[in-house]
């Protein structure tokens, strides 16, 4: 850790005594959702974990990292904009497209003694908006595992002669990050470092924005006005400026195994991912127990997570799990349920072959998505992004019929969720 900003104990105990725990009370998670459904309709678990994944920035080492996966004006970067606008600006670094090695090449410190320029991310909100690709997440890979406090990268630049010259650069701490992407594919190594979010596809989130918008659209200004001057949300940006300057470091978890003990009751057999996603639960406890952390002040100074810290957390946990555990992002796992897995009913309902020898056309698949619809499902959108996300998680398996026309592959269904059958 930089030392100019070490902050001892005693400091932090000094800092949380010196506010009054009645200007700050505590805090429910309705009410937060309350403060964010001003901007924000529906998707009340993308915005309550994109909202604590930017407050996890104000740690030590438990931030938090957010991929939003999902089709084009899905509401990713609503969400993610919408829930930055209560965060001080100059805690946040944000982005609507990068290269890969742009990081590189930001403002930094220049450190004479290691002959090197010094980039910090230290409670830092790094915010990527429409990235296209994910190399840039390769690139972070060290940091979004939080595996160095810094990390040293070589780079080759020209100087002002036209000469090649290497030039150490040194990423310093670690942020709290939020990707938004179209795009559906991620690398198994990307999945595991962050939570995979994707909005609501309802009908009645879209009309609720839609409503909004109508609201908004008439007189932008004074709705503008209208929006900042309520109480609840200026409290909430007082709320976060206070728990970044009281510079907490670490949140203790109880001193027993309830959340090991839960998170294993959620799956029948444990992967080697886990081992992730448990350490993300654990964030999301942690960072819970901030946004109320002059409510869980203990004698010696310690900010401790409570039941009700750990109850919320498994809350949203659950119905994040089950994509989690497959590495793919919601947005495909709705698209399995709501379409394949129907579709491919509806085939073997009306087929008279053996269930093991049936599958699904795109064809077919199309159809059924029309009639559903009312619109034609893209068919490079099923091809590129979709069906290979499903057929990476062990979903589908896509390949040539056994029997009839072999030139085109049919989708058979590899996983049945008993909500779907």
């Amino acid at each position: 850790m930089n030392p100019q900003t070490q902050t001892t104990k005693e400091e932090v105990h000094e800092a949380l005594n010196g506010i009054d725990q009645k200007l700050y009370g505590e805090l429910s998670m309705q009410q937060l959702l309350d403060v964010l459904d001003l901007t924000i309709k529906k998707d009340d678990v993308c915005k309550l974990i994109t909202f604590y994944c930017m407050l996890s920035a104000y740690t030590h080492n438990s931030q938090i990292n957010v991929s939003f996966n999902a089709p084009s004006a899905s509401g990713k970067t609503h969400i993610t904009t919408e829930v930055a606008k209560l965060f001080p600006e100059e805690d946040k670094i944000e982005s609507s497209g990068a290269s890969p090695t742009s990081f590189y090449h930001t403002e930094g410190e220049e450190d004479e003694e290691r002959n090197a320029k010094v980039i910090s991310f230290e409670r830092k909100i790094l915010l990527f908006y429409e990235q296209g690709n994910s190399a840039i997440q390769t690139k972070l890979r060290p940091i979004l595992s939080h595996d160095s406090w810094e990390i040293n990268y070589r780079i080759t630049n020209k100087s002002k002669s036209g000469k090649n010259h290497t030039e150490l650069i040194i990423l310093q701490g670690f942020p709290a990050t939020v990707f938004c992407s179209a795009g559906l594919k991620l690398d198994e190594q990307e999945a595991t470092r962050a939570i995979l979010l994707s909005p609501e596809p309802t009908q009645e989130k879209i009309q609720a924005a839609i409503e909004q918008q109508n609201k908004r659209g008439k007189d932008e200004k004074a709705h503008d006005e209208w929006l900042e001057s309520r109480p609840e949300r200026i409290a909430l940006k007082e709320r976060i400026v206070a728990i970044r300057d009281a510079y907490v470091e670490y949140i203790k978890l109880p001193d027993d195994n309830e959340i090991m003990e839960r998170f294993h009751g959620s799956f029948p057999k444990l992967k080697q991912r886990h081992t992730r996603d448990f350490t993300q639960l654990q964030q999301l406890i942690k960072v819970i127990a901030l946004l109320n952390l002059w409510h869980r002040k203990q004698s010696d100074g310690s900010i401790v997570a409570n039941q009700s810290d750990i109850d919320q957390a498994f809350e949203l946990w659950e119905q994040l799990a089950q994509s989690q555990n497959l590495g793919i992002p919601p947005t495909a796992v709705h698209f399995y349920k709501q379409y394949i897995l129907p579709a491919y009913y509806e085939v073997r309902e009306s087929s008279s072959k053996a269930t093991y020898a049936l599958g699904v056309s795109r064809e077919q698949l199309s159809h059924y998505y029309l009639r559903l619809e009312k619109t034609v499902l893209p068919d490079t959108y099923l091809r590129k992004q979709i069906l290979p996300q499903l057929e990476n998680g062990g979903l589908i398996i896509q390949q040539a019929p056994e029997f009839g026309d072999k030139r085109s592959k049919l989708i058979y269904p590899q996983w049945f969720p008993e909500q779907t059958i």
